[in-house]
């Protein structure tokens, strides 16, 4: 592995420590030389991102009409082909300083390189078919996750872009719970305890200087945690009373750990949970607000049990207090840090 390994271990998990990686790969590394990619936001920034993201989905969207209108053995080709050309541009772009736009490169062909591990493995017949992601035991899925985990840590290795941590995040998560479960409450169970290992190593990562890569890990883990919770927490009224306190939570959290991803997440969840009683008591809360509240909504939507219509105020009320609730916190967040959060006193 040599300095790959030395690489990738420092940029994921700090300056200092033994790693130990699928396959029972350890390595020792003292190397505290590599950093992170940022770089400030501004109008040039935004649009190197946005066209990275953008090309990102095009070529998956690409691969997907591909993939319907060539047989086994010509999708091999058109992944192929896409692999070479955006690995191609990524090492090109990285040659010549341009390492956000590497970044951004390197995202894509690491979609390309899964996709043509899997156009290969389907041309042999291998690929199992099922309808649920984490049905069953099937060795052929596990391979491909592996090599997702895997070539995500090279391409951090090699690019040191942060946005790269977040499919080597999302997929160790989906490996341990699709080797250790076959989807159901105990998915959800699994979720939450891998999101709960992703935020101990999230906090570990920030306290050395590798801070910026733990923001994937950190976002990573409180979609996993919330997620396995909103599973198993989502019909009764007391299930959305306890997913507003563990919403509290994460906004505790947040605020603990100067992350403010779990601010967001946090506060999603508390409007998750207002929206489930605006529904409840108001038929108003239907319709404009779908979008930010499918989660429940759809429930709501075929939920005979709620008598809405009874005080058609009762919506806007509900909004408007959470609104009053979040102002509140953030005034009490800004007092609290006033000299970490820039123009905290005017706000």
């Amino acid at each position: 592995m040599g300095d790959l390994g030395s690489h990738f271990a420092c940029g994921f998990y700090g300056a200092k420590g033994l790693l130990n990686s699928v396959g029972s790969v350890r390595l020792l590394v003292q190397d505290r030389r590599v950093s992170a990619i940022r770089v400030p936001w501004s109008s040039a920034s935004f649009l190197v991102y946005l066209g990275g993201l953008i090309l990102f989905a095009a070529l998956g969207s690409l691969l997907v009409v591909q993939a319907d209108d060539y047989g086994s053995g010509g999708f091999v080709g058109w992944a192929l082909l896409v692999f070479l050309a955006t690995e191609t541009f990524a090492l090109v772009a990285l040659s010549q300083g341009h390492r956000i736009t590497a970044g951004l490169l390197a995202l894509s062909a690491l979609a390309a390189w899964v996709v043509l591990l899997g156009a290969i493995v389907d041309w042999f017949g291998w690929l199992a078919d099922t309808d649920s992601p984490f049905a069953g035991f099937h060795v052929s899925h596990l391979f491909l996750e592996l090599w997702l985990v895997f070539a995500a840590g090279i391409a951090l290795a090699v690019f040191r872009f942060p946005l790269l941590v977040f499919p080597l995040a999302a997929g160790t998560w989906f490996f341990v719970t699709d080797l250790l479960s076959g989807g159901g409450d105990w998915s959800a169970v699994l979720s939450i305890l891998v999101g709960l290992m992703l935020l101990s190593w999230a906090v570990a990562v920030d306290r050395g200087s590798t801070r910026p890569y733990a923001f994937w890990l950190h976002v990573v883990a409180g979609l996993t945690i919330g997620g396995g919770l909103l599973w198993l927490f989502h019909e009764g009224d007391w299930d959305w009373i306890l997913i507003g306190l563990v919403a509290l939570l994460y906004i505790w959290i947040g605020d603990r750990l100067a992350r403010s991803s779990w601010v967001v997440l946090g506060a999603w969840a508390l409007l998750q949970a207002t929206a489930h009683f605006a529904a409840k008591w108001s038929a108003e809360a239907l319709g404009a607000f779908f979008y930010l509240f499918p989660f429940v909504l759809i429930d709501a939507f075929g939920n005979a049990s709620f008598e809405r219509d009874t005080h058609p105020w009762a919506a806007a009320l509900s909004f408007a207090g959470i609104a009053v609730v979040f102002i509140l916190i953030g005034l009490l967040l800004a007092r609290r840090r006033r000299d970490a959060i820039p123009g905290a006193e005017l706000l």
